[in-house]
């Protein structure tokens, strides 16, 4: 083996280290980042889910309005399944009694939050183990 084709070589595996590098380190940083402001949006969800239900047993009308807009703001408008927390917040204003529709809404919030965690999981494994990713459950 001469010089030169010692020195390529190197270069190159060089290269290569270099690029699987900076891709894996990319990746850390957009799951790390991706993944505490998730645990942050579904933490936001939590604490609005309760904050209509409190409001829905106290009769607090314009809290629970203040708590639908906030779900608004933090759910997919192109998304069925959101679409439909919201106008299930609009129910529980709307009807003489809240209970049940408190309990809809309950179950279609636990749906989301189930879905974005196997979602945030599935995302966080290597792409060799990902697959596709997991579909949204509908509320019956």
């Amino acid at each position: 083996m001469d010089l030169d084709t010692v020195l390529g070589s190197g270069v190159v595996a060089g290269l290569v280290a270099g690029l699987v590098t900076l891709r894996s380190s990319e990746r850390k940083i957009q799951i790390e980042n991706i993944t505490q402001e998730r645990a942050k949006w579904r933490e936001k969800i939590r604490e609005n889910a309760r904050l209509v239900h409190q409001a829905a047993m106290d009769a607090n009308h314009k809290l629970v309005a203040e708590s639908r807009l906030a779900f608004q703001l933090l759910l997919n408008p192109f998304d069925a399944e959101d679409v439909a927390i919201v106008e299930s917040i609009a129910a529980i204003i709307e009807a003489p009694d809240p209970k049940p529709g408190l309990t809809e809404f309950a179950g279609r919030v636990a749906y989301l939050l189930k879905h974005d965690w196997e979602r945030a999981k599935a995302e966080a494994k290597p792409w060799f183990y990902r697959g596709k990713p997991p579909a949204r459950k509908i509320f019956p």
